[in-house]
């Protein structure tokens, strides 16, 4: 099998597990705290991908901190103690302050 399909069905069923733990009510804001954090985040659209997300980025695994990035697509969206998160194809992330739209 090419290792590029490999991958991918590697993050999908990483993303299968994430998506029925949430539905199981088993994930939590505590948990999802060392997430990378998205600053400045606006919804966003392309052709092929609905939804997704761009932002100032912080404590990811391979991005600089301050670095401007357009997430994957969203597949979910968990609200708890006051804290946004969303599951990417890629990973979770937390969200922080909005960013307002330019008129």
């Amino acid at each position: 099998m090419p290792t590029r399909i490999t991958e991918e069905i590697r993050r999908l069923k990483k993303l299968v597990a994430d998506l029925e733990r949430l539905e199981a009510g088993t994930i939590s804001s505590p948990a999802l705290m060392a997430v990378p954090f998205l600053e400045q985040w606006l919804h966003s659209s392309r052709r092929v991908e609905p939804l997704l997300q761009e932002g100032v980025v912080e404590g990811h695994p391979s991005l600089p901190d301050g670095h401007q990035i357009v997430t994957n697509e969203v597949y979910a969206h968990l609200c708890a103690d006051d804290e946004h998160f969303v599951r990417t194809l890629n990973r979770w992330y937390r969200l922080g302050t909005p960013r307002r739209r330019a008129m």
